[in-house]
This record gives C-alpha cells, sequence and structure tokens, in this order.
C-alpha cells in the first residue's frame, strides 16, 4: 500500500514551533483586543482580529498537523486517521487540482477522499515537513 513517507523536517519540530507561532498569535490578538475597545476599532482593525482568531481557530495543535507534498499542504493528522481506517483496503495517491486524491476499494466497497490544499491558511508560515507518495 501507497503511503506518505516524510523525507524532509519533523512533526514533532512543527508541532512544537506550530505551538510557539499560535502562542504569539494568541498574545497579540489579546494586547491588539485591550488595547483598541470595540468602540474605536477601524475597518483594518477587526480586518486583523478576524484573521488571527481564524489563525488562532483553524490550526488547533491537537487537530491539525500540516506536511507539504509537492506544492500543496494537508492535514497530516486527518490522513494518518484515514489510513488507519483503510488498513485492508486497495489504495491508490495521487495529486490532482491542488487537492491529494485518495481512491480506495476492497471487494464490496470503492471510494474516493479528498484532503484539500490548505497553503493559503498558512500566511507565510514554512516550517512544516515534506513528504513524498511512496
Amino acid at each position: 500500500m501507497k503511503m506518505l513517507e516524510i523525507v524532509q523536517g519533523s512533526l514533532d519540530h512543527s508541532k512544537e514551533v506550530m505551538k510557539k507561532t499560535l502562542s504569539i498569535t494568541k498574545q497579540n490578538l489579546s494586547n491588539l483586543k485591550k488595547v483598541v475597545k470595540p468602540k474605536d476599532r477601524t475597518k483594518m482593525h477587526k480586518q486583523q482580529i478576524k484573521e488571527m482568531e481564524a489563525l488562532v481557530h483553524f490550526f488547533r495543535v491537537s487537530r491539525m498537523q500540516p506536511v507539504y507534498i509537492d506544492s500543496i499542504c494537508i492535514n497530516y493528522m486527518l490522513y494518518v486517521q484515514l489510513m488507519k481506517k483503510l488498513k485492508n483496503y486497495q489504495v491508490e495517491e495521487f495529486i490532482a487540482d491542488n487537492k491529494l486524491v485518495i481512491s480506495y476499494s476492497n471487494k464490496s466497497t470503492k471510494g474516493r477522499f479528498e484532503l484539500y490544499d490548505i497553503s493559503d491558511k498558512l500566511q507565510g508560515l514554512n516550517f512544516f515537513p515534506k513528504a513524498v507518495i511512496r
């Protein structure tokens, strides 16, 4: 069965860096909310707050482990969970249209799962591991 193999970087290291990044973002968010009271917030302040809150929500360390494959980035944690469920299946993986496509089948079941590119949400964060399909 083909699987992703991490060829550069480390999941543990990226998790630690992600925790630090989120901690800094949360602190900046808190500071911005304290300094600029709701009645004084401009459109720019509101947009900044919205972006920071989205980053903090999206990158919960317990649910997210970004990994690059070629030009896309996927949630590796979701990938691992899916592959555990597909242990007794024939699996084929390939990249198409900015997503990792996982086709699976056995005697009675056939399906397809797509992990979409999340690199647009990374906002310049590039410390995540790189993987290849083996």
